[in-house]
């Protein structure tokens, strides 16, 4: 049985999933081949038996680019497929997303793993310290027990194929309407309750052409400051990671009525903070679906929330 993973990873969490989904598959079936999923060609895919796709959860779904490369997927009929994610707070709406986007590819879905994780890479968010060891071991046992439900359900015992739930459809807009109007009524100002993020760009800090770190790490593939003017965020997707990686900052992502998280709206902050982030892994941690690694008079309630300055193309 021949297997790959695919994967995007900005701060390297999702790569440290990857490679222990990848070992605890090889332990199973074989040697299993693992790509970024910017080197991996969608229309190749048809020498593979099993076929794994990770991601972070951008905008409590899978990342744009990750839904252009499933769009673009060819020849996969038949094949089975595996999804993981890393994610914050909230991941609910992301397996509804994108498994009837596999299956619309023929493809049988028969395996989900999500994996709490830093923010951005800083460790004083409240999902800091994740993926630690006992992560990487139980994505190791995923990626074992996955390899050997195909290799069953290959050789006849359907029965094997979990019983998903028919996803009609997923409210992930609902509730971003609904979170915007709430945090209008804590207070937030409401172009920053409304989320009109776009990605600013000051020519006069950049360093091109003798650095080309926000193009070469782009995952849309969206800025060409070759162009006159340059172009920027041309897709974006907001995954920040053009900002995490310019070493000048001339990269900023800009939020009308506000610098970042301290200091969107104080009081009106902190309590959008404890609503929709804190009050959720308190609800996880008690229903033991998390554990919490940072004691919370450690939590940073706002600067862990961006990115933080990186190595490219972790």
């Amino acid at each position: 049985m021949k297997c790959t993973i695919i994967y995007f990873s900005q701060t390297g969490n999702t790569e440290k999933i990857a490679r222990a989904i990848q070992k605890g598959v090889a332990q199973e079936a074989g040697p299993c081949d693992i790509v970024r999923i910017k080197d991996a060609d969608p229309r190749r895919l048809y020498q593979y038996d099993l076929i794994g796709l990770g991601f972070p959860v951008i905008g409590f779904v899978e990342p744009l680019n990750v839904q252009a490369f499933i769009r673009k997927m060819r020849y996969v009929g038949g094949k089975h497929a595996f999804v993981f994610d890393t994610h914050g707070t909230r991941h609910e709406f992301v397996f509804p997303s994108v498994v009837p986007k596999l299956r619309r590819k023929n493809m049988t879905v028969i395996g989900m793993y999500d994996c709490y994780a830093s923010v951005g890479g800083q460790e004083n968010c409240p999902t800091g310290g994740h993926p630690d060891e006992i992560d990487l071991k139980e994505a190791e046992a995923f990626g074992r027990q996955t390899a050997e439900r195909s290799r069953r359900i290959f050789a006849g015992e359907a029965n094997l194929i979990p019983s998903y739930p028919e996803y009609v459809e997923y409210h992930v807009n609902k509730f971003i309407t609904e979170r915007q109007a709430r945090e209008k009524e804590l207070g937030m100002p409401a172009p920053v309750a409304e989320r009109r993020s776009m990605l600013e760009y000051d020519r006069r800090k950049c360093r091109y052409p003798k650095c080309r770190l926000c193009m070469d790490n782009c995952p849309m593939e969206g800025i060409d400051l070759s162009m006159d003017p340059p172009e920027v965020g041309k897709p974006c997707m907001r995954c920040m990671t053009c900002v995490s990686v310019c070493p000048t900052d001339a990269m900023s992502m800009a939020r009308p009525g506000g610098d970042g998280p301290p200091n969107m709206g104080g009081t009106a902050w902190e309590a959008v903070f404890q609503e929709f982030y804190m009050a959720p892994l308190a609800k996880a941690e008690a229903e033991g679906r998390f554990r919490r690694l940072v004691p919370i008079d450690k939590v940073n309630h706002g600067g862990g929330l961006g990115p933080r300055k990186k190595k490219p193309n972790q």
